[in-house]
């Protein structure tokens, strides 16, 4: 009996971290089938790195928001950080995109401290300060590996405002797929 009850144990202690290496997936994999694709503008900088090789480091337009957009329940929770009480991981914000019928790209229309009941929307951690009127906001991707010696051909494109970034987003959660 207590040979069996040991079989079990050595079982249970292999599945065990499979499940969870497989659980982990499953976020990542459900984005991609079942998220909208969102087009975003980009401009990046730094297209090297000694043990990656080339990459765009991303930086959106749709992360440096007017402060006339942002709802106001959290521009007054903002306003009173005036002694630094909220640091920058308190400040989860939800970004609202539309998709402008002109360009194709996805424009914020809207930032809450509220997860939005419907539409586009991108997950993201605010700044615990407005400077200049705008609202900083990071957006969890930042960094696209290329093949070899074409991340200054994006650099290139970037700096004419030619780069656009292709994004699958599902609940809040946002995967990057491309840049063009």
């Amino acid at each position: 009996m207590k040979s069996l009850s040991n079989n079990k144990l050595f079982i249970i202690s292999l599945t065990l971290p499979i499940i969870l290496l497989l659980s982990m997936t499953v976020k990542p994999l459900i984005t991609i089938y079942f998220g909208e694709t969102v087009k975003l503008q980009t401009v990046p900088f730094d297209p090297r790195d000694l043990f990656y090789g080339d990459y765009v480091d991303l930086d959106f337009e749709a992360e440096n928001i007017p402060i006339n957009i942002v709802e106001n329940s959290l521009r007054k929770t903002l306003d009173n950080n005036t002694s630094g009480s909220y640091s920058r991981d308190d400040l989860k914000v939800y970004v609202v995109l539309e998709q402008n019928n002109i360009t194709g790209v996805h424009d914020v229309i809207s930032v809450s401290a509220k997860k939005p009941k419907s539409g586009t929307y991108i997950k993201g951690i605010s700044s615990p300060y407005i400077h200049e009127n705008k609202l900083t906001v990071s957006i969890p991707i930042e960094k696209y590996y290329l093949a070899e010696n074409t991340g200054t051909q994006l650099e290139e494109a970037s700096s004419k405002g030619q780069l656009i970034a292709t994004i699958k987003v599902y609940n809040g959660y946002s995967i990057l797929r491309s840049v063009e």
